[in-house]
Formats: structure tokens, C-alpha cells, sequence
């Protein structure tokens, strides 16, 4: 596997983040606040200065880039956040169009918007299966030979997503040429600011592009993923793309391409994430103890990590033993990742669940150990 560092932000990946923030009320000190909540290691100094300066920095590209931006329906239609009870699937219509088809490699403005159709209007002119939507984009794969193609909203019957999104897919899926040009117009006088007010940024970013650069000459990304989250993915030896993520600062998402009848693995790594940070169980507080109690103390999602525990699952095969449509199993399993009790590992064409069983074992001896100690 060879990993390679982009040193150039993707500007239009970046602006299509700095909308949603906008639009969505979403500031950088949120993103901070969330990080330090999320990983528990405590900061050096030198740490909590830099991220308290490229919070400020990273403000003022949002500011400058979005101050002219018109309050419009159709900018609300495609940048709004959809409301699921899980952060792990926050989502708008445009990251869906865009973030499914972009290639890391191209940073520059234009080339990456029309690679982006290119590759859009490639993969959806011709069969396709779509088996997963998440915050990364729509998970697309070509058929098997022989494979039967159902119709896209049976398709879409099968994705865990509330039955109000499958439909705003739906509609974009088979009118994608006329969507995305209206996106571009959205995207194109935004861009422009961004991409000017990032040349005074570009030089504070450095120090993470060095940091990232030497970490990854001893280690690989599913370590990496594996460490920051409660996801995995197998050691495929595949070429891997990694870039920063300026806006989504405090994000790691991973896509897939495919160059030349090649595959290969694309990461954007938030600018305020480091490799040290670690999803926080050693130590508990109080109120994450009782956050946590809370979410298994739900029926459902205590059946959920109970199957689990016997063999891994996807959604799909969840809703049918459970009785539950696939929307609700997937709320269910968004908030167990949050909570860190499963991990999610992706196969060929879907999701697969495991029950993280160092997670629950730790929460269990935390439990006993706060409330039988000894006065």
C-alpha cells in the first residue's frame, strides 16, 4: 500500500463545507468543543494554542468566503442538514451529490467540479447499486455479471435512511445533470472567495501537512481509523489518497475511487485531529457514564448490541429479526457508534456491525468500580 499526501486543500470539497456550516449554523468552536468532548486525552499547551488559533483562522475563511451568501429555498434544499438522531450520518443533499464522485487528487476549483460530473454522469448512466448512504457520499457499485438490478426506489427501500430522504435522492438520482448544474451556480461565486481568502491560510496549515507526512511513513490509515473511531476496514493494500480537511475540521471520512480499472482510498483528515487523540473510555465522567447507560438502557438498542454480541449484522438483516424498519435500526446503530459500543466495518456491498467488546467490558467494570467502591 502506498499513501500519499496532498499538500493543497480541495476547494470544492472545502466549500461545499463551508456552506453547510453557514446554512446550518455550525461554527468552529462547536467543531472544538465536540472534539474535546469526543477524545479524552488532555492537550499539551502547545496543542490547545494551535487549535485555538486554526479555530480562528478557519473562522474568518468561512466568514469571508460566505458573506454574500443569498438566503435562498433552493440553497436551504441543498445544504440543509438532515436531521437523524446520530451525527455520524450528518448529511445534506449537496455532500451527496458532490462527495460521492469527487477525486481527491484535484484540488483546483473547476478541473475537480468537472471531474466530478464526469464521473457522476459515468457511474449513474449505466446499472448501478446503491448500498449505503453515509456523511462520506452514496456507496455505488457496479453489478456482477448476472446480478439482477432492482428498481432504484426498491433499492433505496433497502438504504437505513428515514423514508423522506430516500425520496429527495430519488428525485436528484434521476435528474442529476439539471441538479448539479444548479448546485454549481450555488458553489461558483462562494468558491472564488474561498479560494483567495485560503492563500493567507495555507501557510499555518503546513505544520499538520509535515505531521500527517511523517506519521504515515511508519503507519497505516486502518490504524489510524481504528483508533479515532469504531470503524475498520480490512488491510486491502490498496493506494491510499490523504488530504486535510480544513472546514470539516474535526471529521476523518474515507471514499473509494477508481483510476484505471484501480482502486483506491481517499481520506480527508480533520485539521485539528491528531493521531494521540483516542476516543475517551479510560476515563468515565459522571455524566458520560450516564449518557452511555442511557443509550443501552433502550429495549431496542439493547437487543441490538445482544445479537451482536452472538455474530456481526448489517441493518437490513437487523430490521427483519427485529421487526423494525431499516431508518430506525440504522438511528439505533448511528447512536451506538457515537457511544462507542460497535464498531462498523464495510464489505463489498453493505455495512457490517460488530459488538465492541472492550467498550461494553470497560463500561461495565466503570459502573462497578464508581458504584461499589469503597467509602
Amino acid at each position: 500500500m502506498h499513501v500519499s499526501i496532498l499538500r493543497k486543500p480541495v476547494i470544492l470539497y472545502e466549500t461545499v463545507e463551508a456552506i453547510y456550516q453557514k446554512v446550518n449554523g455550525i461554527t468552529l468552536e462547536q467543531k472544538k468543543r465536540d472534539m474535546l468532548l469526543k477524545y479524552g486525552q488532555k492537550l499539551t499547551g502547545a496543542q490547545r494554542s494551535r487549535m485555538e488559533l486554526l479555530c480562528s483562522q478557519l473562522s474568518k475563511l468561512v466568514d469571508a468566503a460566505c458573506r454574500e451568501l443569498p438566503e435562498t429555498p433552493r440553497l436551504s434544499y441543498y445544504f440543509q442538514r438532515w436531521e437523524t438522531e446520530s451525527k455520524w450520518q450528518n448529511m445534506c443533499l449537496a455532500k451527496l451529490m458532490i462527495y460521492s464522485f469527487l477525486d481527491i487528487r484535484i484540488t483546483g476549483f473547476q478541473e475537480s467540479l468537472d471531474r466530478t460530473r464526469s464521473a457522476a454522469l459515468a457511474q449513474l448512466s449505466g446499472p448501478y447499486i446503491l448500498f449505503d448512504v453515509n456523511s462520506g457520499g452514496m456507496s455505488l457499485r457496479p453489478p456482477k455479471p448476472e446480478e439482477p438490478v432492482p428498481d432504484l426506489l426498491d433499492q433505496l427501500d433497502q438504504i437505513a435512511i428515514e423514508e423522506q430522504y430516500r425520496w429527495k435522492i430519488y428525485k436528484i438520482l434521476r435528474r442529476f445533470p439539471e441538479a448539479f448544474q444548479e448546485l454549481t451556480a450555488l458553489l461558483r461565486p462562494v468558491a472564488a472567495r474561498l479560494e483567495a481568502a485560503m492563500e493567507a491560510f495555507l501557510p499555518v496549515a503546513q505544520e499538520s501537512y509535515d505531521h500527517w507526512e511523517q506519521y504515515f511513513q511508519v503507519h497505516d490509515f486502518p490504524d489510524l481509523l481504528e483508533q479515532l473511531t469504531n470503524q475498520s476496514v480490512p488491510a486491502d493494500g490498496l493506494d491510499t489518497y490523504i488530504n486535510l480537511s480544513m472546514l470539516a475540521a474535526n471529521e476523518m471520512i474515507y471514499t473509494y475511487g477508481t483510476l484505471e480499472g484501480k482502486n483506491f482510498r481517499q481520506v480527508y483528515i480533520g485539521v485539528l485531529i491528531h493521531e494521540n487523540f483516542q476516543i475517551n473510555r479510560l476515563q468515565m465522567t459522571d455524566e458520560a457514564i450516564c449518557n452511555l447507560l442511557k443509550v443501552v438502557s433502550d429495549r431496542s438498542k439493547f437487543e441490538i448490541l445482544r445479537r451482536l454480541s452472538h455474530a456481526s449484522s448489517y441493518c437490513q438483516e437487523l430490521a427483519r429479526e427485529m421487526n423494525l424498519t431499516t431508518a430506525t435500526i440504522s438511528r439505533h446503530m448511528g447512536l451506538l457508534l457515537d457511544a462507542g459500543l460497535v464498531r462498523a466495518r464495510r464489505g463489498e456491498s453493505r455495512i457490517y456491525y460488530d459488538l465492541n467488546r472492550d467498550a461494553v467490558t470497560h463500561l461495565c467494570d466503570t459502573v462497578c468500580s464508581v458504584l461499589l467502591q469503597q467509602p
